[in-house]
């Protein structure tokens, strides 16, 4: 009877205590792991960090798994903390009956009969440090291990354990204080992040060097009586001087890695394409360009792989330090006008159409499109040029006479099937000259098409985007290349010798009111696209984008590797022999009619006729209509006929009163003249800084000079140095 009455009361005890666990369990749900979102790393292709961010309360946590950690912390870490973690579920009876036994032997607390997973519970749940309190950690330890596996408990624990200050987790712990990831920490860093959560803030190295040391090498014999390390390592580990980072890393792609925590705001780690020692590499670059910029100017440069669509290096301002530069302005998303950038896309579009070959006769000369009267740059006119040398001198009127005829809303639908947008209401002839609006990423995205067979990708920027749309053709692949070749034959700004010698086709642009310099230069393998400007929009008078981004631009390259692939040209490509001015082959033209003979570049040997300024083909061998009326009727004694007006064009320019390298002394010279090839609309620069005179004072400056003459897109450089 009495046993049935102690089974009874046994059976009894253990249903209510089943049913009270029922009963707490429903009322005090699991909290939240991360109640204050998460903190989020944004790293390179190499896992080196590019910026941190803290959660909501600024704690910086960065997600790793057991995978991420070096497997000897781990052993370490249980051996130190929980050696039964894989048996018990939650709590170790043992454990804690031998630290209540010392806590009323001595009267103080001699070693903890906490689990990891009841540090975890701890962590997520933080009580009093009662009896109240310890059966409340006891209880939610044992959810915690009805909730999840063991594998999820130590990763939570991997993820929350303090480290000092802010620092939570061993991740952001390892690069805080020695700059690497948990998987590569040796033996002592090892042992130092595992008895540094006991007690952080009296722990920390950076703080309390000697007392760290002192902790760790108490794990580290604690390890040596487990057997986990020999007494020769022992000996040698424990003299070893804790080695922290003291030279913090500078913040890499500050503007990318904010705007990938506002898009994935959800995100613990965000492993990026950027390729960590460009980045750092091109940061320095901007770093020094900016002593070259006026006020308030600023510059931003992205770096593309072609072959795989990546974004190796996105700088989106020239000093993310410089307040007074608007460094927080991204200028890589910001939306302006592109000036002359587009005016490539507007050629190879021709080109598909057969409208045009690489040597097609176009027309320089006063127009008005329905009212729209586009001018060049420096307001004159070049006559009869061929599509090549037009698009290379980014001329106005003959890129116009091609989008008239293609028509602006062709132009912009084919673009915009391949995601390239535009900001404006309707398009216009304008667009072809800046008059819309676009970002320095889609001028990039839009390049790489020169050397990706005319296909436009969607960019890669995470390297875990695989989910990405097919890409899309906006050029055929021979009009594509043959628009690659005619950029490419243009010589690069006066500098010096690049170390990698590659092929580069590259296009400058100027907007309206010199508020944006863009340059973008397209090679086998990569894109470089810049800008250069003030981000308030204010003008920049004097200055071009050849003057301003096209020497950034080159020296971006100079910072990338060799190419590795190169283009190959269409079989429907081919060399062809046409006249002028017809623009036909020469075998369908009469000799008498062929006035000039030039190698252009045809698909399937297709030679359209030259059209009108109006974009109608001649019918006849004859210059076109309006092109022979305006060279008639210019007074120009030495252009008595079209094929004469067109010999005399010429349109370089070089410097003639010094040469690059040369010394000069303030005692002996107290003023340089600047002479060029050209006479008028020459526009001089000193160290990048437009000059009203033709001439140098060499009081105003020292060292390095650098001197430039530009005559509409054409500029020479020379380097001078100056001496007291």
């Amino acid at each position: 009877m009495i046993l049935k009455k102690a089974l009874f009361t046994v059976a009894a005890t253990i249903l209510a205590i089943i049913m009270a666990a029922i009963v707490w369990h429903t009322h005090n749900p699991l909290p939240a792991i991360y109640p204050h979102g998460p903190s989020t790393l944004v790293t390179a292709s190499n896992e080196r960090t590019l910026r941190s961010f803290g959660d909501q309360l600024g704690v910086h946590r960065y997600q790793v798994a057991p995978k991420d950690v070096d497997q000897f912390y781990l052993s370490a870490l249980l051996h130190y903390e929980d050696q039964w973690f894989y048996y018990h579920y939650g709590v170790n009876p043992f454990s804690l009956l031998r630290a209540a036994g010392q806590w009323l032997r001595y009267g103080r607390v001699i070693s903890g009969g906490s689990t990891l997973t009841m540090q975890v519970a701890r962590l997520i749940d933080p009580h009093s440090r009662t009896i109240g309190g310890k059966l409340h950690q006891i209880a939610r330890a044992i959810q915690l291990e009805w909730h999840y596996s063991k594998k999820e408990i130590l990763t939570f624990y991997l993820n929350l354990a303090p480290f000092g200050g802010n620092i939570e987790g061993v991740a952001a712990a390892s690069i805080k204080y020695f700059d690497k990831l948990p998987v590569l920490l040796n033996k002592n860093e090892a042992a130092l992040l595992v008895v540094l959560p006991q007690k952080p803030s009296l722990y920390r190295p950076d703080r309390y060097l000697e007392r760290a040391k002192t902790m760790r090498n108490k794990v580290l014999a604690r390890l040596q009586q487990g057997r986990l390390l020999s007494t020769e390592q022992y000996q040698l580990l424990r003299e070893e001087p804790i080695k922290l980072h003291n030279n913090p890393q500078p913040t890499l792609a500050p503007l990318l890695s904010r705007y990938l925590k506002q898009r994935y705001f959800n995100a613990h780690k965000l492993n990026t394409t950027i390729d960590y020692s460009l980045q750092k590499r091109l940061a320095a670059l901007l770093r020094n360009t900016s002593n070259h910029l006026p006020h308030k100017a600023s510059a931003a440069v992205v770096v593309l792989h072609n072959p795989s669509a990546e974004i190796r290096a996105y700088q989106g301002s020239i000093d993310f330090q410089n307040a007074s530069r608007f460094a927080h302005v991204d200028m890589v998303r910001a939306t302006r006008s592109p000036g002359s950038t587009l005016k490539p896309f507007i050629y190879g579009q021709a080109l598909d159409m057969g409208l045009i070959h690489s040597k097609s006769l176009l027309s320089d000369i006063p127009a008005n499109f329905n009212g729209y009267k586009p001018q060049n740059l420096n307001g004159h006119f070049n006559g009869p040029i061929s599509a090549e040398r037009a698009l290379q001198k980014s001329l106005n009127v003959p890129a116009i006479q091609l989008l008239n005829r293609i028509t602006p809303a062709r132009f912009e639908q084919n673009l915009s099937r391949a995601g390239i947008e535009f900001s404006h209401k309707k398009a216009n002839l304008s667009v072809g000259l800046g008059g819309t609006g676009t970002q320095l990423l889609t001028l990039a995205k839009l390049y790489r098409a020169l050397a990706s067979n005319g296909y436009v990708a969607p960019l890669k920027i995470l390297s875990h985007d695989f989910n990405l749309k097919p890409p899309t053709p906006i050029l055929s692949a021979q009009s594509s290349w043959i628009t690659f070749q005619m950029l490419s034959a243009q010589s690069a700004p006066d500098r010096v010798v690049p170390s990698v010698r590659r092929k580069i086709a590259w296009k400058t642009g100027t907007s309206y009111g010199y508020r944006d310099f863009w340059s973008v230069g397209v090679s086998p393998d990569y894109t470089v696209a810049v800008w250069v400007g003030r981000p308030d929009a204010s003008p920049m008078l004097g200055y071009l984008g050849a003057t301003q981004a096209a020497p950034l631009m080159f020296d971006a390259f100079d910072l990338l590797p060799p190419d590795s692939r190169k283009l190959i040209r269409p079989k429907q490509v081919t060399n062809t022999i046409i006249c002028w001015p017809s623009g036909l082959a020469r075998v369908q033209v009469p000799k008498e009619s062929c006035d000039s003979q030039h190698q252009a570049w045809t698909i399937n040997q297709t030679t359209p006729p030259s059209m009108d300024i109006d974009g109608d083909f001649t019918t006849v061998s004859s210059w076109p209509e309006k092109l022979s009326h305006w060279l008639n009727t210019k007074q120009r004694p030495s252009q008595s006929s079209p094929s004469a007006a067109n010999a005399s064009v010429d349109t370089g320019i070089a410097i003639t009163s010094l040469r690059s390298g040369q010394h000069y002394y303030r005692s002996q010279l107290d003023v340089l003249p600047l002479r060029s090839s050209r006479q008028v609309d020459v526009n001089w620069f000193i160290n990048h800084a437009p000059q009203k005179k033709p001439e140098l004072k060499l009081d105003q400056y020292l060292g390095k000079t650098i001197i430039s003459a530009c005559f509409r897109s054409q500029c020479d450089k020379h380097v001078i140095y100056i001496h007291p």
